[in-house]
């Protein structure tokens, strides 16, 4: 799998633009299908890094540390920090632990970075900085499937995560199913278990709400 580089657009900041209104900044989804599609993508940008892969072990499937380097980020690397602490879990147990804080990580980073900035009348809120970035995310994702353009690694996994999280339903023009299965099948066989890891953890929340 070719190592995305982690100074780069960001799978979280990305995926955190579309499950939120781009003008108004509130979740489209449940705050724990948020923390869980979230977490899964700061997980993806350490496997797009090259830093960490999956690990099937007595049926049981891991996180596996492939590289321990610094990330020159403080989401991904308390992430891999963790990882690097704890290998036995499994990867639903981080998932679940990461989810408790990623929505709040996230979107502090990209306050950082300027892509966010607290709504004017409700500062418990954040709102895009540019709603045009904001938009470009999903408007990206829904102009390769109405052409059948093949996505790049990283958006392969944002798709995948979208229609995991049920945000498909909500921001996708097109939800053709052959299109969605052939790129999860094109992606490293590292992200794809990442994907079906966090619709079974997004299955099992929204049975846990009943």
């Amino acid at each position: 799998m070719t190592e995305a580089d982690l100074s780069g657009p960001r799978l979280a900041n990305d995926l955190f633009f579309v499950i939120h209104d781009d003008i108004t900044g509130r979740m489209r989804l449940h705050p724990r299908l948020t923390g869980l599609g979230l977490a899964a993508a700061v997980l993806g940008e350490l496997m797009l890094a090259g830093r960490i892969s999956v690990d099937l072990t007595a049926g049981e499937v891991r996180l596996a540390v492939l590289h321990g380097t610094p990330t020159g980020d403080e989401v991904t690397q308390n992430a891999l920090d963790h990882v690097v602490a704890e290998p036995a879990h499994r990867f639903r147990i981080w998932l679940q632990f990461l989810a408790r804080t990623a929505h709040a990580d996230v979107a502090a980073r990209m306050t950082a970075a300027g892509l966010l900035r607290p709504a004017r009348r409700l500062q418990s809120r954040q709102v895009p900085a540019d709603p045009n970035a904001a938009a470009w995310p999903i408007g990206r994702l829904n102009l390769a499937i109405q052409r059948r353009q093949p996505l790049s690694a990283q958006d392969g996994v944002l798709l995948g995560l979208v229609v995991a999280t049920g945000g498909g339903r909500l921001v996708l023009w097109d939800r053709n199913p052959r299109y969605l299965s052939d790129s999860t099948a094109a992606l490293p066989a590292p992200l794809q278990e990442l994907i079906a890891q966090t619709e079974a953890a997004i299955g099992d929340s929204v049975i846990s709400r009943r």
